[in-house]
């Protein structure tokens, strides 16, 4: 049997198992999908192990998207770029790191309407996922982005070489809200241990904004409600997770799987919201 895995801390909140089971089980492949905690402070060691059991394959999720890269023998374009890993292989006894994560958004968002050189973007958070999200905007528009991060160092890292790019503190970004026509939310503030938390007051935001979280569950974090009680067009992080793990199956597999199912597998867990 083959054998997948998603990594983290926190896990237990990972839906991915349910959504790539279904899809295993839809296609009758010997193979199961399962979560796996990794404490922090035992990352390399732990790592090592999981990587030693004859996985064929992992997701990696909030913290270690990053940590993951000196275990890995080569990566794709977009993960090098990033500095972020999503997705891992193993393939003739070596290693391959990929990034699904922006790609997976980027689909997920023009569900609600295409993005034009008129927007202006506001991307809350500089981590990994930040880092995928905005990497796959910049080759795909030449919209305005700015990212606003806690501190600015990373924000500007990333937004450098880029005229019609910009950084900020999250404090800035607050007062200059009225101005963006899509925010984008992608720090893991809104998960379980800051469920009624949210990186950044949107007092000042535009009626008809699009006000975007890359978390799934909870399905409305507190970014989310207090969008759309100011007349936001919200969208919770479903459609990148539905489209990143497929992309992620099809890496692993050489499959494109039913999106629908897998979609449809993720609400049954979360109960129908």
């Amino acid at each position: 049997m083959e054998k997948y895995v998603v990594i983290g801390n926190p896990i237990r909140h990972s839906l991915s198992p349910a959504m790539q089971n279904r899809i295993f089980q839809e296609l009758g492949m010997n193979a199961e999908y399962n979560s796996v905690l990794i404490e922090e402070d035992a990352f390399e060691t732990e790592i090592k192990k999981l990587m030693d059991s004859g996985v064929r394959g992992f997701n990696i999720t909030t913290p270690f998207k990053e940590r993951i890269l000196p275990f890995l023998d080569e990566l794709e374009d977009l993960a090098a770029a990033s500095g972020a890993v999503n997705t891992v292989l193993r393939k003739n006894d070596k290693w391959y790191g990929f990034n699904t994560d922006g790609k997976g958004y980027l689909e997920g968002l023009e569900e609600i309407r295409p993005i034009t050189k008129d927007d202006s973007i506001l991307i809350t958070g500089a981590g990994g996922a930040s880092k995928a999200i905005y990497l796959a905007l910049k080759s795909h528009t030449n919209a305005k982005i700015t990212v606003a991060n806690r501190t600015s160092e990373k924000a500007i890292d990333m937004t450098k070489n880029n005229d019609n790019h910009h950084a900020m503190t999250l404090q800035q970004a607050e007062k200059e809200l009225a101005g963006f026509t899509i925010i984008i939310q992608t720090t893991s503030i809104g998960l379980e241990a800051s469920k009624n938390k949210s990186p950044i007051s949107l007092e000042n935001v535009t009626k008809g904004t699009i006000c975007s979280d890359i978390i799934y569950n909870p399905a409305e974090t507190a970014f989310l409600k207090e969008a759309k009680n100011n007349g936001a067009i919200t969208q919770n992080g479903l459609p990148m997770f539905v489209n990143q793990g497929a992309l992620a199956f099809e890496i692993w597999t050489g499959i494109k799987p039913e999106r629908s199912l897998m979609k449809e597998a993720v609400l049954e867990q979360l109960g129908g919201n």
